[in-house]
């Protein structure tokens, strides 16, 4: 999450960033713009000098979180031939991400088990005729996945199944871990040697789940 500064964006981006905490915690309709009014100790007012309304600030946080996740895996998305050395790369990235911005997998996840990515033309809703942020993110990676497989670089595995599997395996830790208390952990899970050990875990999940053991068997 971008820290504070002293440009004239400050005020916009503190207001994205509280916006973002509140959505992920109360989901949309659940947040007030009074509430990130004083989450950013400004009057509601002020709000309307960087946002239009609260459909237009949601958007923009939306979008926000979708280039930034966008940005972490363009190296897997531009690669070619497909490695899984790539792909693991790309998770680890993920990782990293949502790490470092643990309310966004808590919004994305809560998009993923809830009504609130909402009606068509709702804040979380593609514009017809285009593929939000996200939803880019997921093509590109079935994407991969597809060309991967057909270079017998991964073993057969459902494409969109493998999919939300990567996505759950991103999401569901960081997005929970605020809500599990700290004296059911080990230590802080936020250290370097924790992520790291993490990521190494993911590694080895990721690597085993695809791994080719005998190609007589692929389709």
């Amino acid at each position: 999450m971008a820290a504070p500064d002293t440009t004239h964006d400050a005020p916009r981006q503190r207001i994205l960033d509280a916006a973002l905490e509140l959505l992920a915690e109360h989901g949309y309709e659940g947040m007030s713009l009074q509430q990130v009014a004083d989450g950013v100790a400004l009057h509601k007012s002020s709000l309307f000098h960087h946002f239009k309304s609260k459909e237009e600030l949601a958007r923009e946080v939306y979008r926000g979180i979708s280039e930034r996740l966008l940005k972490r895996i363009e190296p897997l998305l531009a690669e070619d031939p497909p490695r899984v050395e790539a792909l693991v790369a790309a998770l680890d990235a993920s990782v990293e991400h949502f790490a470092e911005e643990p309310a966004a997998a808590r919004l994305l996840l809560r998009l993923m088990v809830t009504s609130d990515n909402g009606a068509p033309g709702g804040p979380f809703s593609s514009r017809p005729g285009e593929v939000d942020g996200i939803g880019l993110v997921l093509q590109s990676v079935g994407s991969w996945l597809a060309r991967a497989r057909r270079a017998g670089v991964i073993r057969w595995v459902p494409v969109r199944h493998t999919v939300m599997n990567l996505m759950g395996l991103s999401l569901f830790y960081p997005a929970v871990l605020h809500h599990i208390p700290r004296r059911l952990l080990d230590s802080d899970p936020g250290t370097p040697e924790n992520l790291e050990r993490r990521k190494s875990e993911l590694r080895a999940f990721l690597r085993g789940a695809l791994a080719i053991e005998d190609p007589s068997l692929e389709r």
